[in-house]
């Protein structure tokens, strides 16, 4: 069949299936945004609820979901469950395409050229 080209063909679909049901724990923009924090340090669901600006039973169902997919990892200090980033290359992934999106809005004028994904969260 394949005339031109050296034929290819995908030998085991299972990975493709883990990372699509992986991918959709991330179809969330509230997860996604909580990963973006975590980037910078870790924090509580207090933290992560005042910089949403979501109450913290949202948030706190947001990161069960992120540590049942081992996501997040979580330590208790007192009364207070501190989150951060299992792995903080999910975090580099989710960066990097957020760059690209931004960089193909820009490309087409969707958004003033002077946004910059990297900044899209501010530390008070």
């Amino acid at each position: 069949m394949c005339r031109t080209f050296e034929c290819m063909k995908v030998r085991n679909m299972k990975i493709f299936e883990i990372h699509a049901a992986f991918c959709s724990i991330l179809a969330n923009p509230k997860r996604l945004a909580i990963l973006a924090c975590l980037d910078r340090r870790e924090m509580s669901v207090g933290e992560l609820a005042e910089a949403l600006g979501c109450p913290m039973s949202t948030v706190s169902r947001h990161l069960t979901l992120l540590k049942n997919r081992n996501l997040v990892v979580s330590r208790h200090e007192g009364t207070k469950v501190f989150y951060e980033a299992a792995d903080k290359r999910i975090i580099e992934a989710c960066a990097q395409i957020r760059t690209v999106l931004v960089d193909g809005l820009k490309h087409r004028g969707e958004i003033a050229l002077e946004l910059d994904p990297e900044d899209l969260i501010t530390e008070e």
